[in-house]
């Protein structure tokens, strides 16, 4: 497999899978393509490798010994903007939508390829790479917020960049295109989830309290400029551009 033009590194990958047969032929197969892979059997071992260091991408079984996938899922998506791919046997439609709910980024369902979840990884781990320009000697005026469309990230006005999942990136897409201007919540709803229910609705306020926890740990709580308007939707409440980089 070809690598991807964004990644210049080994991209770091943590597998979570308590069939030690097939987590070992995962590793195996990864790393034969260049990829970085730790594996582990149980939830305490992906607690664990996390406390030691950091992975773009996060492989996770639903059916673990000692602890849910999915609430493995949500513990990274919280705490971490790690890339999440699930595997399991149990690909049916309630448990697609429950790990997406959970913030997955892709689902994939057993018996996994390894050509297939090696071009996911790549995918989805080159749009978190920071992008770095060969003319960085000249200094960059920034007029305000940013949409990076080629890394899929949130930047700030101090230049700060924020590595956005597909969903966070879309909505913040739609917020830039009326900047200050409230998007109502029936259009989000349609666009990002194709329906307006009681679980699109969690989901989605799930959606900008993530999002907005990222923000914060570059900005105090008054300076965050998604806002909620009531009974109406959310705005961007700050200047914002989309950068179309070619």
């Amino acid at each position: 497999m070809k690598a991807l033009n964004g990644l210049s590194q080994p991209v770091s990958v943590v597998l979570v899978e308590d069939d030690q047969s097939l987590r070992d032929s995962l590793v195996e197969y990864l790393e034969l393509k260049g990829l970085t892979v730790e594996g582990t059997g149980t939830a305490a071992g992906f607690y664990s490798l996390l406390e030691r260091r950091s992975f773009q991408v996060a492989i996770i079984d639903l059916g673990l010994p000692d602890a849910s996938g999915e609430a493995l899922v949500d513990f990274a998506r919280s705490s971490s903007d790690m890339s999440l791919i699930v595997i399991t046997a149990n690909d049916g439609l309630n448990s697609r939508v429950s790990c997406y709910r959970a913030g997955a980024d892709l689902f994939m369902g057993k018996p996994v390829q390894g050509c297939e979840l090696a071009a996911a990884i790549l995918s989805l781990a080159e749009r978190q790479v920071s992008r770095v320009t060969s003319e960085s000697g000249a200094p960059t005026v920034s007029a305000g917020w940013q949409l990076n469309s080629r890394s899929w990230s949130l930047v700030t006005p101090a230049s700060e960049e924020i590595d956005c999942t597909v969903k966070e990136y879309r909505l913040l897409y739609m917020l830039a295109e009326t900047p200050s201007e409230p998007v109502r919540r029936p259009k989000l709803l349609q666009t990002l989830y194709g329906r307006d229910d009681e679980s699109a609705q969690r989901a989605l306020d799930t959606l900008v309290r993530r999002l907005r926890k990222k923000i914060q740990r570059y900005h105090d709580d008054e300076s965050i400029p998604i806002r909620t308007v009531y009974s109406v939707g959310y705005l961007f409440a700050d200047q914002i551009v989309v950068n179309a980089v070619q």
